[in-house]
């Protein structure tokens, strides 16, 4: 009971609606009201029944005593109107003491005292502020795989929530979150954003730019990264504060649009890690088809390592003896003059300059279609929304799911579909469609969840790409400072400086790929960089590791040698 008065004040500083008070003191005030009007109606009544003045004291028992009903019948009326009189007083009584009254105790004072029981246990204050630590101001998709790869990894973070609903639900699902308003500079003080390794914003534009403000104001070198999605934005957050600008739905379409290797038969460069470049060549065609990959000789005869190979979205590291088919998609590492050689040979053979088909017009749909522009792809795109169309070149307005419209966008002959829709159901509904239209087509597809990546991939999809997945790998790779290169989803290459470990050890001893599942795409030390590193292959000391690997096996990486 002590504990209950104890909270009563908080209590009442933890509503969420001054209403709420006024409501209270509003019942209490017509209780009072109601206990004065009778008692000044019973002096009257009984006086005249005595003839005589009735004092306040009985006329203040008769009232409490009639109304709570306890009515001990040592003062009662003996005329009608008293009576009439009585039982109003005791109608009011049992209306407002047995049904208004615990109305007013749950809602005002045992739902508020529950409220502010459960909200203790979310804290105000972030308990591991003194360690390097995440600070994430908003719960999406794109936090949400951040914090998936943060716990892989072994890195502290916190998530500020304003609402205690929401709080209480992150916190119920072992998430550490704190309670506070994000446009308070105190609630990042008390996240620890002085000792913090990054500042995170991924909700709306407007939002992300308060919060950036508000953290800047904080700690003037704290790093701010946050996420946009309009390009006007990007200027803004600047002035705000924020370090890095991720602009997702650039990133997302010009990744779709690199990842088109259908064309021709040249490779098509995806990223690099400085004179290293990886790059994916489709070989259907080609006299590569058939072969084992050991018989190509393709590191031999141009100097192009085979890293990894694709078959209908289905990714495997290199066997010797794996068979090449129609289907497959290479991907290779090498230098530009290595690449040179390569597209020199297979670039004469089967090409196909048909105009590539993008589904949506939307942000994603409009920066994939800049991209394949700039690579001087054609393209046409389909697009419902008639204001969307008219943003973006080579449109046709209509309905993708209608056979018509992709015939008349050039199906039939289209080396590739880009599938950009921010609807997953809509996307595994158009990929099921067009690759029954076009069995040979590459198909590449954007997925707006992590979760619908495997139902993209099953539907007919030769690559998929998250939004959520990207924008949290692109954070974690500021925060981690690593060169990585997303392959797709859940696949990286990556670079690592040469572990204590090997130092000194030979490739063939190291057993990287069977300890880790990683597999070594290039060695650079001694000013050299070996695409192709023998197994006496010593690491030196001032060395750095290029590999490729799922998120499973970057982390065995780190766990047996950094």
């Amino acid at each position: 009971m002590k504990d209950v008065i104890k909270s009563i004040p908080s209590v009442f500083r933890q509503r969420k609606k001054r209403l709420n008070a006024f409501r209270f003191l509003r019942f209490a005030a017509v209780l009072f009201l109601f206990v004065f009007v009778y008692m000044h109606i019973y002096r009257h009544l009984m006086s005249i029944e005595r003839s005589e003045d009735v004092g306040f004291v009985e006329s203040i028992y008769w009232v409490l005593t009639t109304m709570s009903t306890l009515g001990y019948g040592d003062i009662t009326f003996s005329g009608n109107n008293g009576r009439l009189f009585s039982m109003l007083v005791m109608f009011t009584g049992v209306f407002y003491l047995f049904i208004v009254l615990p109305f007013v105790f749950m809602e005002f004072l045992y739902k508020p005292f529950m409220e502010y029981q459960t909200g203790a246990r979310i804290p105000r204050k972030f308990e591991g502020a003194e360690q390097k630590h995440l600070i994430l101001t908003h719960y999406d998709s794109v936090s949400h795989d951040l914090m998936d790869k943060l716990n892989q990894f072994g890195y502290p973070f916190v998530l500020i929530i304003e609402q205690l609903k929401d709080a209480l639900r992150l916190h119920d699902m072992q998430i550490p979150v704190m309670l506070g308003k994000l446009d308070e500079v105190e609630t990042f003080q008390n996240a620890g954003i002085k000792s913090s390794a990054m500042v995170v914003a991924t909700d709306d534009d407007i939002r992300n730019v308060n919060v950036a403000f508000r953290a800047r104001e904080a700690s003037p070198n704290c790093i701010i990264t946050s996420t946009c999605n309009r390009p006007t934005s990007e200027e803004i957050l600047n002035l705000a504060g924020a370090n890095h600008v991720i602009k997702i739905s650039r990133q997302m379409g010009s990744f779709l649009a690199r990842r088109i290797s259908c064309t021709d038969r040249s490779t098509h460069l995806i990223g690099s890690f400085d004179e290293v470049r990886i790059a994916e060549a489709t070989i259907h065609g080609t006299p590569l088809v058939g072969q084992s990959l050991k018989d190509t000789n393709l590191r031999e005869d141009f100097g192009v390592n085979v890293v990894g190979m694709w078959e209908r979205g289905h990714f495997q590291l290199p066997e010797p003896n794996a068979l090449l088919n129609n289907h497959t998609v290479l991907l290779l590492a090498g230098m530009d003059t290595h690449f040179k050689k390569y597209d020199q040979h297979f670039g004469k053979y089967t090409q196909n300059h048909a105009p590539v088909i993008i589904i949506g017009a939307g942000r994603v749909g409009r920066e994939a279609a800049q991209s394949l522009e700039e690579m001087n792809v054609p393209f046409r795109v389909i697009e419902t929304d008639e204001f969307k169309a008219a943003k973006v070149k080579n449109s046709i307005v209509g309905d993708a799911s209608d056979k018509v419209i992709l015939e008349r966008a050039g199906i039939n002959k289209a080396p590739a579909v880009l599938i950009t829709s921010h609807d997953d159901e809509s996307n595994i509904y158009l990929t099921i469609y067009c690759r029954k239209l076009r069995p040979d087509a590459q198909i590449i597809a954007r997925a707006f969840l992590h979760r619908n990546v495997e139902s993209l991939h099953r539907a007919g999809a030769d690559f998929v790409m998250s939004q959520d997945h990207m924008g949290a790998n692109t954070i974690f790779n500021l925060l981690n400072r690593a060169e990585i290169l997303m392959v797709t989803e859940g696949l990286d290459i990556f670079s690592q400086k040469t572990p204590k470990s090997l130092v000194g050890e030979k490739l063939k001893d190291s057993k990287i790929r069977e300890k880790t599942g990683c597999s070594i795409v290039a060695i650079k030390g001694g000013g050299t960089t070996v695409i192709t590193p023998s197994p006496d292959h010593q690491f030196s000391k001032e060395g750095e590791i290029i590999l490729i690997g799922d998120e499973k096996a970057e982390k065995e990486f780190e766990l047996k040698f950094c």
